[in-house]
């Protein structure tokens, strides 16, 4: 069972590497995970895929060089230049023709909490790999973009007020216990315009408002949520939930976006929440938390 996040309890990463400019990236950033999460230990993996290596098997062989350990001398050189942290790691190196399969065996077999991967802007292409990966993993999955900032100190819950958004704010709430930063939720509402020829725009602004107001409460009460914890109202107008959620994270320079796997449906684990699953494919600044 993935635990918690919160400052008491020692947790197990699992870190995606996959040999290219993105690893530093990665390496970087868990060495600042280490400063303001209680880390037991990391895992560093790396998956090669068979079928891109037929024609270069023999060769290896007959120098006496396998695969691996190319692979493993290359990684080595990496972690050692770029992991800082004390926390002691291991170096998981396997070959499967699916990357997501193999490491949702790893993070079971050596029960991992946060699966670690990166969210590239060239090479991520379609963002399936995370996708499946939340949809695979009992984990929670972290992604690190190519600009993520190395601080805690703004963190941005968008919410629905469903159970499991509900989910997110205690962990959003010990990502900045150390550092004393603040948590903001953000839900991302829209009003039917194309009723507004026939009524009264202004009163439908203020009824929204005031229902708004009500369900917020009503949602504090129920998850026993803070009274500081400040809420913000998004009219989303002519853009999608995510570009809404993601233009106030940019404007409000967050470091970090948290969100819950699922979203109001909770008819079963294998569907990711349609929010979140359009912001695994989306290229932010900031890094995206998806809670199970």
């Amino acid at each position: 069972m993935t635990k918690k996040i919160n400052l008491e309890n020692e947790l197990k990463l699992m870190v995606a590497l996959d040999l290219t400019e993105m690893d530093p990236i990665l390496l970087g950033y868990v060495s600042f995970l280490c400063k303001v999460w209680n880390i037991e230990h990391l895992y560093f993996t790396h998956n090669i895929k068979k079928y891109k290596l037929y024609d270069l098997y023999d060769d290896f062989l007959e120098e006496g060089i396998t695969v691996e350990d190319i692979v493993d001398r290359g990684l080595q050189k990496t972690i050692d230049k770029h992991y800082t942290s004390s926390v002691p790691h291991t170096v998981l190196i396997t070959s499967d023709d699916y990357t997501e399969s193999i490491l949702s065996h790893l993070a079971e077999e050596y029960k991992i909490d946060v699966m670690v991967t990166g969210n590239k802007n060239e090479l991520q292409g379609t963002g399936a790999l995370s996708q499946k990966l939340v949809r695979m993993l009992d984990a929670h999955v972290l992604l690190v973009p190519e600009e993520a900032k190395h601080t805690m100190q703004n963190v941005l819950v968008p919410t629905d007020f469903s159970s499991g958004s509900a989910k997110c704010f205690p962990v959003a709430s010990s990502l900045v216990e150390r550092s004393g930063g603040k948590v903001e939720a953000i839900h991302v509402y829209s009003l039917p315009s194309f009723f507004f020829p026939y009524i009264n725009t202004e009163k439908v602004i203020d009824k929204t408002k005031l229902h708004l107001k009500e369900k917020v409460k009503q949602f504090r009460k129920k998850y026993k949520l803070s009274e500081e914890l400040p809420f913000r109202s998004f009219d989303r107008e002519d853009m999608s939930v995510v570009e809404a959620i993601e233009f106030h994270a940019e404007k409000g320079d967050f470091d970090i976006i948290v969100v819950s796997a699922r979203g109001g449906n909770n008819i079963t684990s294998l569907f990711v929440g349609s929010v979140t699953n359009d912001l695994l494919i989306r290229n932010r600044r900031m890094p995206l938390l998806v809670i199970k």
